[in-house]
């Protein structure tokens, strides 16, 4: 038949609405999918569910036992589930275990305190992550409690020339920085 405005072949209806749909769904599926799969995903339900498991353990554990159960099971939390990780994991143990530095070596505190650490310089704070993560380190004086005299003023040393190093590199920088602003 003649091709005038408002004529529809019977054979094509539909075909052209079908057609935008398929186009439209695979243009926005790439957008859905992701808020699909984490739709499903409960990263701090997780976290409390695996320290949960763990809270029998630690309290029938020895002190090195326990510090390795804590930092095992730290591991298997999600990066999303950092701040409950550091409340729930970490500072909960620090305060119920209170007299653990006493009998654990300096090198396991030390250990520990660098995987908190590690974590306050390579993750965003949130909820009081940061603030959580250094009240559950363990302080100096209970790192060196039974260090010997040799092992204790070697960790002095380490603290105060990491702080120094520091010191010395922003000197440079904001020296630099000053030198170049002086020139213009």
């Amino acid at each position: 038949m003649a091709d005038y405005i408002g004529y529809k072949n019977k054979d094509q209806i539909g075909v052209v609405p079908f057609a935008l749909i398929v186009k439209g769904a695979i243009t926005v599926l790439p957008a859905i999918i992701p808020w699909i799969s984490n739709v499903f995903k409960h990263p701090a339900k997780d976290a409390i569910k695996i320290i949960d498991n763990i809270k029998p353990q630690l309290a029938s554990s020895e002190a090195r036992e326990r510090l390795g159960l804590v930092l095992a099971a730290a591991q298997k939390i999600s990066p999303d589930a950092r701040d409950v990780m550091a409340e729930k994991l970490f500072l909960w143990y620090k305060l119920n275990y209170p007299n653990d530095y006493q009998i654990l070596l300096p090198q396991d505190k030390e250990y520990y305190n660098n995987f908190l650490a590690t974590g306050i310089q390579t993750q965003p704070d949130g909820n009081n992550f940061y603030a959580n993560s250094q009240r559950a380190m363990f302080t100096n004086d209970e790192i060196n409690y039974n260090a010997t005299p040799v092992l204790a003023a070697s960790n002095v040393l380490s603290t105060v020339t990491k702080s120094t190093a520091n010191w010395i590199l922003y000197g440079g920088i904001a020296l630099a920085l000053f030198l170049i602003l002086k020139k213009k």
